[in-house]
């Protein structure tokens, strides 16, 4: 008895090729029937029958084998893959349409259809059967059957049009079922009439049984890559055409011509020269001393090989390794692995940075690379520091003005690798001094201010002013720090990990890593634009960045309230509606002393206030704290002290 495992992998693809043949119906050139496989039946199908699964690469999951988008084509019904070129091996059979010609002193033609018995009908010569014979073949027995009833002719002899059989296609196809095709459609042409391998179906080790015997092995890779025929002899009525599982494949990547993912033939070996061969060959950068080849062992583990491919190429009988399934192949580029030499400009030129080095490269060509100088730059000077490994870095004094007016000029140096060239900044060179404006005012943007005579009020005045929605109180100038400061401490603190560190230390890391190098300028806008208060009025600075709020739609409700938060605005709503919306006030709310922090920077008290607006900030206070016992008992000590001295007072009266 055999185990259960090993009868399901007996019965299961016999099975599957049974149900491909059956429930099917005849038609005229297209499919006659399909068979509808569930996807649960058709997994533990390619499950079974498949070999054991092995490591793949994320990128070679991802890709297509070659081959497969000549099966994403669309194509219309009938239509042919091209134009049909009738074989010298071609056999006659019936539904064959034949055009007769005789040529001599009087012409004749005739056209006859070869009948289901394989015999054909000619007047004045009768039936004779043709079935299995070329036209070569034909034309001699005709010739031969004439000759009794005609003199000086010659015979010309036509396929009109070819018979149509019946082939069955099954295995891994879209569409698996009989066909009715022109004797003349290739294996190629059946196989796309079925919709194509399914993306585990084979494109190199399809077969072709006639009368039940295995006839041959076919690859559709001698079409899609050389445009050969894809079977040695025509199809027959009966072939059945079997794509069977792949097996096996492997990937080439790197400097060559077709990098791809290849099928393996399953019934031949492959060696190294034959993929390459797939693969397009070498481009002209591929470095043929070390070719790689990763390939994955039983353990599933991979290990890396490599191949001389010289040493193939000088020798004809070498083909370089058998490649083997799951071989990933890898052609390096002779770029890699030479020295990339760089010269690099830095400066005051547009595109600052490394390029690549070549031969006769000269200063003006640097600079054409970089994007040329830009105004600032100073051109009656700059230099060149040519590196030698060996010795210090020699600097050499160039004159931009003449490279730019001559590029003959002798100051304009052939580079050599590793040259870098600076070009320097004229002297106190400054383009400036500006500000930016931004935020609630009526024409935000930059505005040109005078060294240290320009106050925030002339300013804002050029900018028209503030909008509606300008929320004044919280207003800032930010002016960016250009003091060099080297803290220690946070040097330190910087080293150690978080274990090692104390609270207040961590706090103080924290701290310094969320500062950014500006900082604000303490100026009280609400002061200044509101109250008139001229001491806020500062002198700007190069760089100063004049920051106004927007006033958000909402009412701040703060301190002791239930839910604090924003609350819509409301034009001409009360205090006692927001404190509403807020949730009310808790138990310990102070609300005689609540105060109202107006948008414009006023802070006041609620019955002060006739309208609240969008940003203004309601704050209610807490109750002072009082510890009535403590009261209590000053009070009871102050009242008995207050008794005692009565008391005294009223002895000393007597």
């Amino acid at each position: 008895m055999l185990p259960f495992s090993q009868k399901a992998s007996f019965f299961v693809p016999v099975w599957f090729g049974l149900i491909s043949l059956l429930i099917l119906t005849e038609g005229s050139g297209q499919v006659v029937g399909a068979i509808e496989i569930s996807p649960e039946a058709k997994k533990s199908i390619i499950e079974s029958d498949a070999s054991p699964a092995s490591e793949t690469s994320c990128d070679e999951a991802e890709q297509v084998v070659f081959g497969f988008d000549l099966f994403n084509l669309k194509r219309a019904e009938g239509e042919e893959l091209g134009a049909q070129i009738l074989p010298p091996n071609y056999n006659l059979g019936p539904g064959d349409h034949l055009g007769i010609y005789l040529l001599g002193t009087e012409p004749l033609q005739f056209e006859v259809v070869v009948n289901v018995e394989g015999k054909i009908f000619i007047p004045s010569v009768g039936v004779f059967a043709v079935a299995g014979l070329t036209l070569d073949e034909f034309r001699t027995v005709l010739n031969t059957k004439l000759s009794k009833y005609y003199a000086n002719y010659h015979i010309d002899l036509m396929l009109l049009s070819p018979k149509f059989i019946r082939v069955a296609v099954i295995g891994e196809v879209e569409r698996p079922g009989y066909y009715s095709i022109s004797a003349l459609n290739s294996i190629l042409e059946v196989v796309v009439k079925a919709g194509g391998p399914t993306r585990k179906g084979s494109l190199r080790n399809i077969e072709l049984f006639r009368n039940g015997k295995l006839i041959g092995y076919h690859d559709l890779y001698n079409f899609l890559m050389q445009g050969r025929a894809v079977e040695p002899s025509l199809l027959q009525t009966g072939d059945r055409i079997f794509v069977p599982l792949m097996q096996a494949k492997t990937q080439v990547t790197g400097e060559v011509r077709r990098p791809a993912l290849f099928e393996l033939k399953s019934n031949e070996t492959e060696y190294l020269k034959d993929i390459i061969a797939l693969a397009g060959s070498f481009t002209e950068f591929a470095y043929l001393e070390r070719i790689e080849i990763s390939r994955l062992s039983e353990a599933g583990e991979r290990t890396l090989f490599y191949v001389d491919y010289q040493q193939v190429l000088n020798d004809s009988t070498n083909h370089g390794p058998l490649i083997c399934n799951q071989d990933w192949i890898h052609v390096y580029s002779v770029l890699d692995q030479r020295h990339q030499a760089t010269v690099s400009i830095y400066g005051e030129v547009k595109n600052p940075g490394e390029y690549k080095w070549q031969e006769n490269m000269r200063v003006s060509d640097l600079l054409l690379m970089a994007g040329n100088i830009i105004r600032s730059a100073y051109t009656l000077t700059a230099e060149v520091a040519r590196i030698d490994p060996l010795k210090p870095a020699q600097v050499i004094k160039i004159n931009l003005d003449e490279i730019l007016r001559d590029q003959n000029s002798k100051y304009n140096l052939v580079l050599e690798a590793d040259d870098v060239v600076y070009i320097r900044k004229i002297p106190e060179w400054e383009v400036g001094p500006f500000v930016q404006v931004i935020g609630e005012v009526k024409f935000p943007g930059i505005y040109p201010i005078s060294r240290d005579s320009t106050r925030l009020s002339e300013v804002i005045h050029q900018t028209g002013g503030f909008t509606k929605d300008a929320m004044i109180r919280e207003a800032m100038v930010i002016r960016k720090s250009t003091k060099i400061f080297i803290d220690k401490e946070y040097e330190r603190l910087k080293t150690m990990t978080r274990d090692e560190m104390s609270e207040s230390e961590y706090q103080y890391l924290v701290m310094k890593q969320n500062m950014q190098d500006v900082g604000q300028v303490l100026v009280d806008f609400h002061k200044l634009f509101i109250t008139g208060d001229k001491s806020e009025d500062i002198y700007l600075k190069n760089g100063d960045i004049i920051q106004i709020p927007k006033a958000p739609k909402v009412v701040q409700v703060t301190g002791r309230v239930s839910k604090p938060g924003g609350v819509l605005f409301r034009k001409g709503m009360k205090l006692k509606y927001y404190l509403k919306k807020a949730g009310g006030t808790t138990w310990d709310a102070d609300i005689k002393n609540t105060k109202v922090n107006k948008v414009t920077g006023e802070i006041l008290d609620y019955h002060e206030v006739h309208e609240l607006v969008a940003g203004d900030i309601i704050w209610v206070p807490r109750k002072p704290h009082r510890n009535w016992w403590i009261i209590f008992r000053d009070s009871a000590s102050v009242m008995a002290q207050v008794a005692t001295l009565i008391l005294l007072i009223q002895n000393l009266s007597k």
